[in-house]
């Protein structure tokens, strides 16, 4: 492993693996970290004339935090445009390389009205989605598709807002209805509600294949994984080969993530991870793919609530990006089926994982 990554380096794969696919495209910056080239276009007005720019990775950005600066230009110091407020969507242009306001990441988002710090930023899409009444019936695992959306305790879009559900978050589809006018609603269960849990637009959520869920090299069985908290950073081996890296972050403060020996331990295509108190309460529906290590409750799992891997942060769980997470997910071993809620390992056939 190299001693530090920049935000453009983060994702490493061994060339010529078949879990490759698997990995890419990612929802988050790294879509274009290992893959796209600089355009060595130059930003018309912009003090950063050699920097690299690239395609966003994907057209829009949610604000993920509570608020967030846009500037004139990609640096901190450059004149206050406006601060966007979480959950606002903001049109996502170019991908460029600007101040490194955290050392580890120093990728900036051109948008209508200037540049806004990517660690802000779920860069997100907006996937409208035909209604799968019949499929609703036998019951699926559904991601949100929109940049958020406004669950109701009733199929009605004057129903009683239950919960904002976000980009990415995963949830257990069991039963479709169509409102008064004609629209169909999805019930949703897991990552919201033990039992049968509130209704959002079925548009608003595309149905997760069986095909998206299948093992990564089953055929393997000496994986194992490796966390570094210095470097903060994950990696999966395979026959002693890294075959993916990506930043992390890790716990902070009194949540600090446990070093040691540890086995992956159960998963689940999602959970509703609820903790803390006071200033450290939570309470994050759809959790997509943990992949838990810990009967504590740490776990390997993706993240919609900020874009900023590279430092301690989280409440002792290993963010990662959605799409990362669920590579996680597919590639461990045991390997889960589609249908239940919850897979608890085999602990003689559990894949290890290192946290040092």
């Amino acid at each position: 492993m190299m001693n530090s990554m920049s935000r453009r380096d983060v994702l490493k794969l061994a060339g010529g693996l078949v879990t490759a696919a698997a990995v890419l495209p990612l929802s988050n910056l790294s879509t274009a970290l290992g893959t796209a080239q600089s355009t060595g276009q130059a930003i018309a007005g912009s003090v950063y004339q050699a920097v690299m720019v690239n395609p966003p990775p994907m057209p829009l950005g949610r604000v993920a935090e509570i608020s967030a600066a846009i500037r004139a230009d990609a640096t901190s110091k450059s004149q206050l445009v406006r601060v966007a407020r979480r959950d606002e969507v903001l049109n996502l242009l170019h991908q460029v390389t600007g101040q490194a306001v955290m050392a580890y990441n120093d990728q900036w988002f051109q948008t209508d009205e200037g540049y806004i710090y990517s660690s802000a930023v779920q860069p997100v899409q907006n996937v409208l989605n035909d209604p799968l009444p019949d499929l609703a019936a036998e019951h699926f695992w559904g991601e949100i598709s929109v940049p958020y959306t406004d669950s109701r305790a009733i199929p009605d879009p004057n129903g009683r807002r239950s919960m904002r559900l976000e980009y990415s978050t995963v949830y257990r589809v069991i039963k479709a209805v169509q409102d008064k006018t004609g629209v169909w609603w999805y019930r949703l269960q897991e990552g919201v509600s033990n039992g049968p849990g509130p209704y959002i637009l079925a548009a608003h959520i595309r149905r997760i294949d069986p095909s998206e869920l299948t093992p990564l090299s089953p055929d393997v069985t000496d994986k194992k994984i490796e966390v570094n908290l210095k470097q903060q950073s994950i990696t999966a081996y395979e026959n002693g080969d890294p075959v993916l890296t990506h930043l992390i972050c890790s716990g902070a403060g009194g949540f600090g993530t446990p070093r040691g020996n540890h086995k992956v331990l159960f998963k689940t295509p999602t959970s509703r991870m609820i903790g803390g108190s006071g200033r450290n309460y939570y309470d994050l529906p759809g959790v997509p793919f943990p992949t838990f290590i810990t009967w504590t409750g740490v776990a390997i799992h993706g993240t919609y609530w900020h874009n900023d891997y590279g430092r301690p942060r989280s409440h002792g769980c290993i963010n990662v990006p959605s799409d990362v997470a669920k590579w996680f997910w597919r590639w461990t071993l045991p390997t889960a089926p589609y249908d239940p809620r919850v897979f608890y390992t085999r602990k003689n056939a559990a894949t290890n994982v290192h946290v040092v």
